[in-house]
Parts: structure tokens; sequence; C-alpha cells
């Protein structure tokens, strides 16, 4: 939501040279730190009044060891320029749904996308980080070295010091199954029931999206339907298109379609349905939570309330998990949510001069409603919500182990502007 904000300095490092000596002078200044990846901080962390953003930006290397499918990735780059990197060795890594979202900022959270059940989050791709902790000094953290900062980085956000490189394991792309079918509101609730039955059992191959939306004016949706409510369902199928073709065939007959847009397409080409979300410039309300299980008492109130607050400015989404995300035991990262069957987010946008208030009702209706039903919260989807907040994101016992870390890594707390881990002489207190 949109503020006077007025950082007295930003730096722009090209290397972690640059970090240090910016961490270096931020520390000995006393003055607060920000840290920016690709700008997507939905709590508005990349920023802050009056003391110095290090903004990463600059930093987009990327060197892909084909043969053995690693590769080294800077955390100025976004998601669509890994993804369109990688398309031309035929692989790609599991991330985000949006191509202008910070590789810095998503694979420290976990990384929720588009191959979640097949590849897992993208932590779990992990090798390795390279970081610049608040003393200065400059740590490779992995599974043979510093292997406790490993696990925290790998959930933990930016809690630890700056990314300055990943170490990643690819996996095969080329072409996915992919797109979008729509469907008239209307036949919400019997389209969301049938759709969470079928996509929690469906191959891990097939990652899917249903999103509450107004209908966008494209040229595929019929004109007396554009503005209308729609429920979306977008699909992933990565591997063998025909295959995938009889896979995704259940999901394009749950009721009248208004549209089918489901194709073969080169993976990048996914982030096309996202397009809108890289729009800068609009306030953000968000609020989100994970679910245990999608019941038919909370399918019926994320049918009424989405119904309830729906506008052309409103976007209400329910991802079903599982799959390979859900078999990495729930200690062995710091994302510890790996039994949640769905997670929902709702968001509403105002642009920048109109009165926010009315997206941040929208929004807070259906959390409201949805709250009893909640099981955790993904941190990379939280807002600026209070300590509170950031515990619901880490069972009791990681959280008492991230602050341990934060103790050992971050004693002063120099990186408090993110989901904050406070240092462990109070952090097990609040746990």
């Amino acid at each position: 939501m949109v503020r006077p904000i007025h950082p007295a300095l930003i730096v722009r490092p090209v290397n972690a040279a640059d970090v240090i000596t910016a961490i270096n002078f931020a520390r000995e200044q006393d003055i607060e730190v920000s840290v920016r990846s690709g700008g997507h901080s939905l709590a508005g962390h990349g920023t802050n009044d009056g003391g110095l953003v290090i903004d990463l930006s600059l930093m987009k290397a990327i060197t892909v060891d084909p043969e053995r499918r690693i590769a080294r990735i800077e955390p100025g780059l976004t998601w669509g320029e890994v993804a369109s990197t990688l398309q031309h060795f035929g692989l790609a890594l599991t991330s985000g749904d949006t191509s202008s979202v910070g590789v810095g900022g998503l694979l420290l959270g976990g990384g929720i996308g588009w191959m979640v059940r097949k590849h897992g989050l993208a932590i779990d791709r992990l090798r390795a980080v390279e970081l610049v902790t608040a003393d200065g000094e400059i740590l490779r953290a992995s599974a043979d070295e510093n292997a406790e900062l490993f696990w925290g980085l790998r959930g933990g956000g930016g809690n630890f010091g700056v990314a300055t490189a990943f170490e990643v394991n690819l996996h095969p792309a080329g072409m996915v199954l992919g797109g979008a079918v729509f469907y008239d509101a209307a036949e919400a609730e019997s389209i969301l029931r049938a759709y969470a039955r079928y996509a929690a059992s469906a191959p891990d191959e097939l990652t899917t999206i249903a999103m509450f939306m107004a209908a966008p004016p494209a040229p595929f949706i019929p004109p007396e339907k554009q503005g209308t409510a729609v429920v979306a369902l977008l699909v992933c199928y990565t591997g063998d298109l025909a295959e995938g073709a009889r896979v995704v065939a259940p999901l394009r007959t749950l009721g009248t379609p208004i549209a089918d847009v489901i194709s073969p397409m080169p993976y990048p080409a996914m982030f096309a349905m996202t397009e809108e979300a890289t729009v800068r410039g609009f306030q953000h309300s968000m609020r989100s939570l994970f679910l245990r299980a999608l019941s038919d008492d909370v399918i019926h109130t994320i049918v009424e309330e989405a119904a309830a607050i729906m506008s052309p400015m409103t976007l209400v989404q329910v991802r079903v998990l599982g799959g390979a995300m859900s078999r990495v035991p729930a200690d062995a990262t710091a994302f510890a949510h790996r039994d949640k069957q769905a997670l929902v987010m709702a968001t509403s946008f105002a642009p920048p001069s109109a009165d926010a208030e009315p997206a941040r009702v929208r929004t807070e209706q259906i959390w409201q409603a949805l709250r009893p039903y909640a099981s955790g919260v993904y941190v990379n989807f939280l807002g600026d919500e209070g300590e509170q907040r950031v515990h619901e994101a880490y069972p009791p016992a990681t959280y008492a182990r991230l602050a341990a870390l934060k103790k050992r890594y971050d004693p002063t707390n120099l990186f408090r502007l993110n989901q904050n881990i406070l240092p462990a002489r109070t952090g097990l207190l609040a746990a």
C-alpha cells in the first residue's frame, strides 16, 4: 500500500565485494538496511525510510553447466530471465509463477511455482548459497559447509545475510502443456469441488491453480463475458505431451467452458498467464493461508466469499499442492509446511492515486472468513502483518532453530526488514 518512502542511500552492487562494503558501512553508521532483489516484496521490505537500500538488480550473472545440469545464478535476475536462459539448454528450475519476481527473495523463502508437484519447491533444488553476513564475512552454505545455515536459508528468508549467488540443480524442461480453461463463476462451487478432487490425485507432472477473477478483455474471451466473474483453471503439465493431453482432459469438461486456451508451449511462455502481476505502481492488499484440506465447507466458503468481493481489481487463487513438495521431510528445510493440501491467496489492487481502503476491506473479508480453516502461512506470501504471523509461517521447533541461527549470524538484527526472526535471546520467548 502506498506510503511516503525516502531512503537516504541506494547502493547498486555489481559483485559480492560491493555488498560487503555496503553492509560494513551500514553497520558502522548504524543505519537501517533493506535488501532488494526483484522488487516484489509484498510487505514493502525492499525499501525503507531514511536508511540504506542494497539493490541487487545489477547482479545478473548466470552460468550453466548443461552436462551436469547445474547453474550458478545471481540474485538480481528475475525468474523470467532465468527461464529464458535455461530454455536454450532444454532445462529449467522450478520457481515462481510470475516472470518479474526476483531470484533472491523467492529462493530464500521456498518457491511454489508451475512445477511444484513434479520438482518440489525451488529450495529443494538448491545446492549451495554464497552469503555475506552481518559482520561482512562471505560464506558458502551447503550440505557439507555450514550445513545448519544451509538448512535455515532454505525457507528462513533474508534473516541471515545477503545472498550473492545460488548454485542449483536443474531439470529438463522444453515444451509443456500449459494455459487455462475458463468457466462461468455461476458454476464455481461444483467446478471447484471436482477440480480439488482431481488435482490432488493427478500425476505429479500436473500442477494447477484455480483462479476466481473478472474475465480479461482478451480476444479468446467472448465480448459479452469480458469483465464478468469467471473461474479459470490454470495448468502446467511437464512430461510427454500426448499423455499430458489425456491427464488434463478432465479439467476441460467440468462445465461449459467460456474459453479454452490450453496448448503445448515452451515453459517460459507460462509466465504470460500472470503478466498483469508484472505491472508496477499499483497498491496491493494481499492475504494468504495454507489449508490442511480442501473440504466441502472450505470450498463453499471460498466460493461464497469470492463472489461477495469480486471486482475487476480482485483475484482469489487456490493452489492444490502435494506431489514432490510433500515427500520431503518437514524438518529437512526451514520451510516446514510440506503436508498442506492447498494454499489460498486473495489480492486486491488499487491504482496509485485511488483510495486503497476498499481493496483492503475486500481482501480482509475473505481472509477472515477462511481464517478458522487456516493451517499456517507461506512466508513469501506474507505482507507487513506483524510478529505473530511470522510465527504462523514456522512451527515452534522450526522457529526456535531459526532464532538460534539468527543469534549466531545476525545477533544485532541488522537484517530486520524482512519477515523477521528475532535472535534467540528474545525469539525463544516469543515462540
